[in-house]
């Protein structure tokens, strides 16, 4: 028997009840007889194994450790969102894969096109609810009939790891490789320059992309210590609108061809957190509009007090497709090619782990882009 849940935006929403679980996983046990010991032991993947309404049945040893749940039976009849509490599976009352934003998930994608009888292979990102952990998987489903009754075999390799190594030789053999060369550019200019006629200028330069390259490796470092849970919080008193000023000289210097306006707030900005954390959010808020914008369009940024928050944004004219929005924090996803999009979810992750604020956005054609970011004072 299956109830029926509220209405979904991408997969249906309907479940089997707990009776129908129990004769389900019981079929299963059967029908794997002595493999299950070997799903158990001698397979490095995790493997599930999901009804006709993508909820769990059966699942190896090593999904209860990836979910970390203490009672691992609490997982049947779950869906794998759910047990692995992904941000995007309690959107919806009906629960994993029935919000827009699962409509982006390769995960659910995956099982509905196997319970279609088409096996798929496809990466996930989960971004989880309570932790902000970041979960990067590849999800391969395949066909299961038993009797009348079609499931979808779910395995799944953590290769987040592997895409984190991907994004740190990014940052290494390109974006870093890309400052140094400038650096040595400059300097070779200065050192040819005998009548010292243009040494203001290259060691303008040479100080610009020395400062960038240290921001570049700073920036980095914070976000591996963040996600290993290291990071230090150090918590001071500062004017915010000092900040926004400096971070957007610093980026101005480098996006010379672009304008950024900036606006004042109506009264005195003083909050108290991590005045280096918040570097790091603002200074990709503001990288971010910059980067999507043309040079010449302006890119502008405002700060002030409101509901007792500390509040900044950021606009650039450019709107974010609907399919980018629904996966805009998720981590490694990026429109700007491989080994990227680490931007937003740093800033999401240093935001609402450390910093007890929140990082939001809208887009739309008419009017652009906002990112906003809060903090309490």
């Amino acid at each position: 028997m299956t109830r029926e849940n509220p209405a979904t935006q991408y997969a249906p929403a309907q479940r089997s009840d707990t009776e129908t679980i129990l004769r389900q996983k019981e079929s299963i046990d059967q029908y794997l007889g002595p493999l299950r010991q070997l799903y158990d032991s001698a397979v490095s993947e995790i493997f599930l194994i999901v009804n006709q309404n993508r909820q769990i049945v059966f699942f190896n040893a090593g999904f209860p450790a990836l979910t970390g749940a203490d009672d691992p039976q609490r997982l049947y009849g779950m869906r794998p969102g759910e047990a692995m509490d992904c941000t995007n599976a309690c959107r919806n009352s009906g629960g994993c894969g029935t919000s827009e934003f699962c409509s982006q998930c390769g995960g659910v994608q995956t099982m509905l096109s196997a319970l279609d009888n088409r096996p798929d292979i496809r990466e996930c990102r989960i971004l989880r609810r309570q932790t902000l952990e970041a979960i990067e998987m590849l999800v391969r489903s395949t066909p299961l009939t038993i009797g009348q009754e079609r499931f979808s075999i779910v395995a799944i390799q953590d290769i987040s790891h592997e895409k984190r190594r991907r994004a740190l030789e990014r940052v290494f053999f390109h974006d870093v490789m890309n400052t140094a060369e400038s650096i040595r550019m400059f300097a070779g200019m200065l050192d040819s320059d005998a009548d010292g006629g243009n040494s203001a200028g290259y060691r303008q330069h040479l100080l610009t992309g020395v400062s960038q390259l240290t921001e570049q490796l700073q920036s980095q470092r914070t976000l591996l210590s963040a996600e290993n849970n290291e990071l230090e919080v150090k918590k001071a008193e500062f004017d915010g609108y000092a900040l926004v000023l400096e971070v957007t000289r610093t980026l101005g210097s480098r996006f010379s061809e672009h304008e950024i306006r900036v606006d004042a707030p109506d009264t005195e900005m003083t909050l108290k957190t991590d005045r280096g954390l918040l570097r790091r959010v603002l200074e990709n808020m503001v990288l971010n509009a910059l980067e999507a914008s043309r040079s010449e369009q302006t890119v502008h940024v405002s700060c002030g007090i409101k509901n007792d928050c500390a509040e900044f944004r950021v606009h650039n004219r450019t709107p974010i497709p609907r399919e980018n929005q629904l996966q805009i924090f998720q981590r490694s996803f990026s429109t700007k090619g491989p080994g990227r999009g680490l931007g937003t979810y740093s800033m999401k992750l240093l935001s609402q782990r450390y910093l007890n604020g929140r990082v939001e956005f809208t887009s739309s054609a008419d009017h652009g882009t906002t990112f906003i970011a809060r903090y309490p004072l």
